[in-house]
């Protein structure tokens, strides 16, 4: 059997690629990717997505909150020493 270069270079081409792939594969099945319903992955990412986004917006909305807290809490702490100072009683 006689290739030529271009035969040669289609042949390791496909042969890479095969290898690739088959690579590929074996690596996403021991990080537990299913590749054979590739579908539901996607959905599977999908809702991982959604969930990692409302965990974010969980974090964002606590630190808001908390220092809503702090800030009328010093805001208090001023009020009642501005009225110390004045002699204020209520």
């Amino acid at each position: 059997m006689n290739l030529n270069e271009q035969q040669m270079e289609a042949l390791m081409r496909k042969a890479a690629g095969e290898s690739a792939r088959e690579a590929m594969e074996d690596l996403l099945e021991k990080l537990g990717v299913d590749t054979v319903d590739v579908h539901e992955t996607q959905k599977d990412f999908a809702h991982l997505r959604t969930q990692r986004k409302a965990s974010e917006q969980v974090t964002v909305w606590t630190r808001r909150i908390l220092l809503g807290i702090f800030l009328v809490g010093i805001a208090g702490m001023l009020w009642v020493g501005f009225k110390a100072a004045l002699g204020i009683k209520s």
